[in-house]
């Protein structure tokens, strides 16, 4: 399980990247970072509904 500090450092993830985003010039690095924002948003959602986002880990 994820611990709550892990997940403290995913939302700063989450925030440097909406500001790498907004201050981006280059269309295609812009899609790219988003895609990457989509990934962390899913995940987060994921921790916090209490699901495993790993469920086959061992």
């Amino acid at each position: 399980m994820v611990e709550e500090e892990e997940k403290v450092v995913f939302v700063c993830e989450l925030y440097k990247l909406r500001d790498e985003y907004r201050k981006c010039p280059d269309l295609s690095l812009r899609v790219q970072i988003q895609e990457d924002i989509t990934l962390l948003q899913k995940a987060l959602t994921t921790l916090e509904n209490g699901m495993d986002p790993y469920p086959n880990r061992t």
